[in-house]
């Protein structure tokens, strides 16, 4: 894929390439929970860390992920409310999607930053495979 059609897919904002990876920030429309009419963007952080531009652009996955991304969101929340006490169930909003070279996420991980928590600002991730299958696991993350 060339990044002009990567930009324009994903409605990039903001690109860069660093020496450890490459980030972008996405702005997708998505319905705005505080109006009852009305849709705002909502900035989207893409992480690949440990690729190069040329890596980023080869992976095939791009347009599958676009179009399934409200899907897999959904499913990813789902994992969590499972694993949250009903108690404290929060309403979480994706805020980030992660590659890692390195494998920690398996393909990708979809990131929900929670906040500040007594070990530091909380990130809820679940991580999906090559075949965008959800690993039932929970990955908590502090900054």
């Amino acid at each position: 894929m060339r990044k002009s059609e990567l930009m324009t897919l994903w409605n990039v904002e903001s690109w860069s390439e660093e020496p450890y990876g490459v980030y972008f920030v996405s702005r997708r429309l998505g319905t705005n929970h505080l109006e009852t009419v009305g849709q705002a963007f909502k900035n989207l952080n893409i992480s690949c860390t440990g690729y190069t531009e040329a890596e980023v652009l080869s992976l095939s996955m791009w347009k599958q992920l676009y179009v399934q991304l409200d899907e897999l969101d959904q499913l990813a929340q789902e994992i969590i409310q499972k694993e949250i006490p009903q108690e404290e169930s929060v309403v979480l909003t994706l805020t980030d999607i992660m590659l890692d070279k390195s494998g920690c996420y398996d393909a990708f991980a979809l990131g929900y930053d929670v906040g500040e928590s007594p070990a530091g600002h909380l990130y809820i991730l679940v991580s999906f495979d090559e075949n965008f299958t959800a690993q039932q696991d929970v990955i908590y993350e502090t900054l």
